[in-house]
């Protein structure tokens, strides 16, 4: 039953796959024998030979004026299989193309949950190249995620991914945010301006990276984040936050 189920996610019926299990224990046979084999009826037993022969997983040829029925080897099938995900794969490029020519339309995802908030920062590290710029509340962070953060923190360093943010002042200043990050890191990986918390206290995390800004609730009783894919949006938000960075010195934790 379990080599049937596995037959059926690779597209085949249940009939399908239970009749082309019966031709390889057969060794091949009639078309009575397969459905006494897969316990089904007759009818139903040709319809699904005709089924399986479209498909490419068996073979027919007249034997004693009667249809005997082989199965094809199982490797001929996964090559098969394997031969049309390396044409569907030649056609992303072109696909793509067709794609990127269509009127600009953004792509907005919305996620919730504390594992909805860690997919939205796996596309952060995944997706930022060289830089991410944003504002973030490290408290509210390391009360939400605090593992998780310091692994994802850890991460950036190690992939050399330069993180620029404007974040309130807390009671520990840089030691805070210093234990998020890996003993003796680079500094130069790392600029956090601390602002004044009581003017510019941020209740989200708010990155901008390549052609994306992911918006995320620090806030545990509201758990969701906001992830949007849109190159004007993010050059926008990028010079927004570049601006803010000029002017944030007036501001630094006064």
């Amino acid at each position: 039953m379990e080599l049937v189920n596995e037959l059926v996610n690779i597209g085949l019926t249940p009939e399908e796959a239970k009749v082309y299990i019966s031709i390889l224990e057969l060794g091949g046979s009639f078309a009575s024998n397969i459905a006494r084999k897969a316990q089904i009826n007759r009818a139903t037993c040709y319809h699904t030979l005709d089924n399986l022969l479209k498909k490419g997983f068996i073979s027919s040829y007249t034997k004693g004026k009667v249809l005997w029925f082989n199965a094809e080897s199982p490797e001929k099938i996964i090559q098969a299989e394997t031969e049309k995900l390396a044409r569907a794969k030649a056609l992303i490029p072109q696909l793509l193309s067709i794609s990127n020519t269509l009127t600009f339309k953004p792509k907005i995802r919305f996620f919730e949950g504390i594992e909805g908030i860690k997919t939205v920062f796996e596309d952060v590290f995944e997706t930022a190249e060289k830089e991410i710029l944003g504002y973030t509340n490290v408290r509210s962070l390391g009360d939400i995620l605090a593992d998780y953060f310091r692994g994802y923190c850890k991460r950036k360093i190690e992939k050399k991914i330069k993180t620029r943010y404007l974040a309130p002042q807390t009671g520990e200043g840089v030691d805070l945010i210093d234990q998020f990050y890996p003993k003796n890191y680079d500094k130069n990986l790392v600029e956090i301006l601390l602002v004044n918390r009581k003017e510019f206290s941020f209740e989200n995390e708010i990155s901008i990276y390549g052609n994306k800004v992911a918006i995320i609730s620090l806030n545990p009783e509201e758990p969701m984040a906001l992830l949007i894919e849109s190159a004007t949006f993010a050059k926008s938000m990028r010079s927004i936050f570049n601006l803010a960075w000029l002017g944030a010195t007036a501001f630094i934790a006064k």
